[in-house]
């Protein structure tokens, strides 16, 4: 449920980066490619937040957290 956010379908490129300054890490998806891993109508922020699972600064003892953002996005 999209709850107002942008979502898979709605996202307005065809590629959708994820990046985390303080971690260093970045990633590029194909928007078909998340609209099959998820479903179209996903919220972007919910695809954001299972993007990141796996980050190390989302551990419980990390001391910075995980910062990503859809860099495109920012105006």
């Amino acid at each position: 449920m999209s709850r107002g956010a942008l979502t898979v379908a709605t996202y307005p490129f065809d590629t959708v980066l994820i990046r985390c300054a303080p971690g260093g890490r970045e990633g590029r998806y194909g928007r078909a490619s998340l609209a099959r891993r998820f479903s179209e109508d996903t919220a972007m922020p919910d695809v954001l937040c299972a993007s990141t699972e796996g980050c190390p600064r989302n551990a419980p003892f990390a001391t910075e957290r995980c910062k990503a953002i859809y860099p495109d996005l920012r105006g």
